[in-house]
């Protein structure tokens, strides 16, 4: 009888995780996910969000499903010295969790307003 539970317990979970997708791809300010897809957790596995940037400034994200030869591994403030870059990396394992990733940073969006209404007047003249 513990036996059947057991496999019935097991199939459930196989059966809930077998669903769960991650999304997956490079976003980066103003345009978004390039090469956007989504992916298949794996059993035992998490999606993964890395957020890359500069300072305060946001550069961009990966995001992608964990494998068992690369699993997610949570990490704060990791630095990259030669670049000035820090990285953090969040797991998580429901479904489609790892879908925004932050918003480019204020100072960005007046750039990109300003270029535009230059291309604007650009285009009119």
């Amino acid at each position: 009888m513990r036996a059947l539970l057991l496999l019935t317990l097991s199939a459930l979970f196989c059966w809930a995780t077998a669903d769960i997708r991650c999304h997956s791809c490079y976003k980066v300010p103003v345009l978004g996910c390039v090469d956007r897809q989504s992916c298949r957790l794996e059993p035992g596995q998490q999606c993964l969000t890395t957020n890359v940037y500069l300072g305060k400034m946001w550069v961009f994200s990966n995001l992608r499903c964990g494998t068992p030869e690369e699993p997610c591994r949570e990490e704060f403030n990791k630095t990259n010295h030669k670049l000035g870059l820090n990285y953090n990396t969040t797991c998580c394992n429901k479904d489609s969790c790892n879908s925004p990733a932050p918003r480019p940073t204020p100072a960005l969006a007046p750039l990109f307003l300003t270029s535009l209404a230059g291309l604007g007047l650009w285009l009119l003249h």
